[in-house]
């Protein structure tokens, strides 16, 4: 499947490498929730803040 969409593909893996680490990571149901939601907003939040500073630098 390819996507056209830079940002759905990483989005898509930020959510599978959340889960995966938050499986691998912790034992109770709570605490692996709640460590795969914030590891998903910190990898999608620091891609687009990347992106973002990369774009600036081509101005």
């Amino acid at each position: 499947m390819i996507f056209t969409s830079h940002l759905f593909s990483m989005i898509l893996y930020a959510f599978f490498v959340a889960v995966v680490l938050a499986l691998l990571r912790r034992d109770e149901k709570k605490s692996r929730t709640r460590y795969g939601f914030l590891l998903f907003l910190i990898m999608v939040g620091g891609a687009i803040l990347f992106g973002w500073l990369m774009y600036l630098f081509t101005l």
